[in-house]
């Protein structure tokens, strides 16, 4: 039975109002509130992968507030999104304590009921296979969190196409829609990436790291030609072609 995930990533921003609401209510608080973040971007891309170890990738979608109009829409553009794909398990790297909550808020303000992958969780959450949080079950029963980008360091990814992804510079008055949809974009690949090597070390896969980063790395390029990190990206594919096919990266 193939595999099947839908790798999840989200920007939101401090809303103005809701902090200084919030402010008033608590004026000890200096430090912003999760629940006076709004959400501007989301994006999700379902994979599946099958007991030979290939991945077939479906649609990149993606939904901002530019798009959809206000946050409700957005939100409620993409639950339908994950209704289609109720059968995928949801996949975040800290989505658990981001946009997970960010999502559960902006549903309650919007009058809307979860998609099955973001209802309340049966056990312990990081071991619940609706919704993986990479993060969560990296760090599992420990007490270190390691960030994504030093993970993807870890398997051989350049510094390059890491650089400025701590800060996709949104700010309430200057956001260009363009540029941070790809950033979202970027790190749902990213993402998608971290969990090739999560499976690969559960187990549960005969394919190899670097096989499944190139196909990965291929899919993503045919659906985003254009994206800000073409060039870096277009080199790290030449380069795990190049390792693979010496047979250097392939599974023992």
């Amino acid at each position: 039975m193939n595999q099947k995930y839908l790798i999840l990533n989200t920007e939101s921003i401090f809303d103005p109002y809701l902090r200084e609401a919030y402010r008033c209510i608590e004026p000890a608080c200096e430090k912003a509130r999760i629940g006076s973040r709004s959400l501007v971007v989301m994006s999700m891309w379902p994979i599946e992968i099958d007991s030979l170890g290939r991945i077939t990738t479906g649609s990149l979608a993606s939904w901002t507030l530019e798009s959809s109009g206000d946050e409700a829409s957005l939100v409620k553009d993409g639950f339908a999104f994950m209704r289609q794909h109720f059968d995928h398990t949801l996949v975040s790297y800290g989505g658990l304590g981001v946009d997970c909550q960010v999502l559960q808020l902006a549903a309650m303000a919007a009058n809307l009921t979860l998609p099955r992958q973001l209802a309340e969780a049966q056990g312990p959450r990081w071991k619940d296979l609706r919704h993986i949080d990479l993060g969560l079950a990296l760090k599992g029963p420990g007490k270190t969190w390691h960030h994504l980008s030093e993970v993807l360091l870890r398997l051989g990814v350049p510094v390059a196409p890491l650089l400025g992804k701590a800060d996709p510079a949104i700010r309430p008055d200057e956001i260009n829609w363009s540029q941070i949809e790809q950033h979202c974009e970027l790190d749902v690949l990213f993402t998608a990436m971290a969990l090739v090597a999560w499976v690969r070390l559960q187990g549960r896969t005969p394919m190899s790291i670097p096989a499944g980063h190139l196909a990965l790395l291929e899919s993503f390029h045919r659906r985003r030609p254009d994206t800000i990190r073409e060039p870096i990206l277009r080199r790290m594919v030449e380069d795990l072609r190049s390792d693979l096919g010496d047979g250097r990266n392939l599974a023992t």
